[in-house]
């Protein structure tokens, strides 16, 4: 048997037109270095011109394409490469992060799982199931709010008090279970503890019967860009395997880390 996970309902799986026309400019800028104008662009993908030129503005807006003024073409614009350099990034954190995460299970006997994080949620890229007949799955792609989970209070940590407030300047932060913080205060509080003791925890904050411990992963720069977490049933986390799978973590994390460029030595949680 499994937990399941929340998921969200996606809805209509039927594509956005618009998006794929904007994805297909990108694609067509990508194969001409010297760049095109919008009549070149609306030739090439068979559009027309107006069209063209509202998907174009809108990706010269969020910095996806450029418009070049001495040639009167557009580029692909800065954002791109940032996907790129984001693609190299998680490309090298699945080869290191992935054995990891079965040699913590294979240690600790439970599951684990690997995050990012995109505004303020957690995506899991990665996991390892227990051999438990009933068992916690988190399925690759599942979102979740980081202000109620260990692997995004974790990412949180890495973040000044400052920053905190201002990414959740106009958000609430949602109740899931009785035990969610929902004041900014408690939740800045406890962050100050995290930044101490390097691990981070939900207390079925995220989902009533659930205690996960997670450790931050960090590149060369020192940035937090990844987060490792083990999941267990709150009846099945004592204090002596609480204190052995915070320990588990901790290395594991570190490795992961050191493979990945960082230097322990530089830098620990932001203050």
């Amino acid at each position: 048997m499994k937990l399941q996970a929340r998921r969200s309902p996606r809805g209509s799986n039927r594509p956005v037109k618009s998006l794929i026309k904007a994805l297909r400019i990108l694609d067509t800028l990508g194969e001409s270095p010297g760049g095109l104008g919008i009549t070149e662009l609306s030739d090439a993908l068979n559009s027309p011109k107006s069209t063209v030129h509202r998907l174009i503005a809108t990706l010269e807006a969020v910095g996806y394409a450029v418009f070049d003024l001495p040639t009167s073409k557009y580029v692909l614009g800065s954002r791109v490469a940032r996907l790129g350099e984001q693609l190299n990034h998680q490309s090298s954190l699945l080869t290191f992060g992935v054995p990891a995460l079965e040699q913590l299970t294979r240690e600790c006997g439970e599951a684990s799982h690997l995050a990012i994080l995109e505004g303020t949620d957690v995506v899991y890229i990665s996991r390892e199931e227990s051999k438990e007949p009933i068992r916690i799955s988190f399925g690759m792609g599942h979102r979740a709010p980081a202000h109620c989970t260990a692997l995004g209070k974790a990412f949180l940590a890495d973040l000044s008090d400052r920053d905190i407030r201002t990414l959740y300047k106009n958000l609430t932060l949602r109740q899931l279970t009785p035990r969610t913080k929902t004041k900014l205060a408690a939740l800045l509080a406890e962050i100050t503890t995290i930044r101490r003791e390097g691990l981070a925890y939900d207390n079925e904050e995220y989902m009533s019967g659930l205690r996960c411990i997670a450790a931050p992963i960090r590149d060369f720069s020192g940035r937090t860009i990844a987060a490792m977490s083990l999941s267990v049933f709150k009846h099945k986390l004592t204090a002596e395997r609480r204190a052995f799978f915070g320990q588990a973590l901790l290395r594991a994390s570190a490795e992961v880390s050191q493979k990945l460029g960082f230097n322990p030595g530089s830098k620990k949680f932001a203050s």
